[in-house]
């Protein structure tokens, strides 16, 4: 899969009008995506639901950058800023970003070295996510909809990165001109 190479400054060159930055307000694709988790999460899969989420931080590290590179700095410099409990919740714990990417190297979702720092599979898997019918709503799942623990580290990491990148989209991304470009590069690529 081929991925063309730009520098930031080229892609920051051309300011979003205001309608433009309206419609930025949310990613089929990535929404789409992490529907899959919650609904995962939801079943308590988590055997295929923490795969998906810990690969997150790469995706959007990779999303970030302009030739679409993550690295180990990369992920634990985006959990640190965006893993968080949310402040309506204080009860919930949140994973160090230390141990959401010991917990990603157990999985195997880790490794980006092999690939050049491109987050391949990850970016794939999301890519995927455009291509399938339009889901119908789902309900964000919440702590209160998973009794069981299970895999409490699982639970807590995607529980955490489910949020983070939701507040990380919202509060930056969706505006953000190299991810902007970068999702619509994932999505025209065969």
């Amino acid at each position: 899969m081929p991925f063309e190479s730009r520098r930031e400054s080229e892609v920051r060159a051309t300011p979003l009008s205001p309608a433009v930055r309206a419609r930025h307000g949310s990613s089929r694709m990535l929404e789409s995506y992490l529907g899959d988790i919650e609904y995962l999460v939801r079943e308590q899969l988590w055997d295929e639901a923490a795969p998906l989420a810990l690969a997150l931080p790469h995706i959007c590290a990779a999303l970030a950058d302009p030739d679409l590179h993550s690295s180990r700095e990369q992920y634990l410099k985006w959990c640190e800023s965006w893993v968080r409990p949310p402040q309506t919740d204080t009860s919930m714990s949140v994973p160090t970003p230390e141990a959401i990417y010991a917990l990603a190297v157990k999985r195997g979702v880790a490794d980006v070295e092999a690939t050049g720092g491109i987050p391949m599979q990850a970016l794939r898997q999301l890519r995927l996510r455009r291509l399938s019918r339009a889901a119908p709503a789902r309900r964000r799942v919440s702590l209160a909809d998973v009794t069981e623990l299970g895999d409490e580290p699982a639970r807590e990491a995607c529980m955490a990165l489910l949020y983070a990148v939701r507040c990380w989209y919202s509060e930056s991304a969706s505006l953000n001109l190299v991810v902007q470009s970068n999702l619509a590069r994932l999505a025209v690529l065969r």
